[in-house]
């Protein structure tokens, strides 16, 4: 029997995105509703946290979309597809600045406006997934938000820079 190191027994605890999406569900499907997630996302962690949880959704949502490991923009497309997240349009794609347009969006599409924009996570795997592609960090702002603000779509505004080298 071998000693795990802290590191190792650290990281066996933690779930892995190709760990998390391996659904077995016979019965219900591998879908779950989307209200389930807003009950989650938009009650429950709010609830406990705050508004602080917004902080807590975009890191969590950052973070998610650089261990995705995606090599090109159009893999990050099919994804949402394939989950649902949103239909995903690119009205600017620049050098140091790209606009992200997401419709029919999870977290929001259909609510009553409620005066904020509510699409952390959203923003944050963006972000990441942008990040983890151009190599350039990258800082996702949601300027309209369909549930939040009453707008068509929920928008970021994508500011990338050089990464900071150490």
């Amino acid at each position: 029997m071998s000693v795990q190191t802290p590191e190792e027994f650290a990281r066996s605890r933690n779930v892995e995105v190709t760990n998390a999406l391996n659904v077995l569900r016979p019965s219900l499907g591998n879908d779950a509703g989307v209200a389930l997630y807003r009950l989650l996302r938009l009650v429950a962690l709010e609830d406990i946290m705050g508004r602080g949880a917004a902080g807590t959704a975009y890191v969590a949502g950052k973070k998610l979309g650089i261990s995705l490991g995606l090599k090109k923009l159009e893999d990050f497309l099919d994804l949402c597809k394939a989950l649902k997240v949103g239909i995903i349009e690119v009205p600017l794609l620049a050098e140091s600045h790209i606009r992200v347009d997401v419709y029919e969006c999870v977290t929001c599409a259909g609510l009553k406006t409620v005066g904020r924009t509510l699409c952390h996570f959203e923003g944050g795997l963006i972000a990441g997934v942008v990040e983890s592609i151009v190599k350039k960090r990258t800082r996702a702002h949601e300027i309209t938000c369909i549930g939040g603000l009453g707008d068509k779509a929920c928008g970021f505004d994508l500011e990338l820079k050089p990464l900071v080298q150490t």
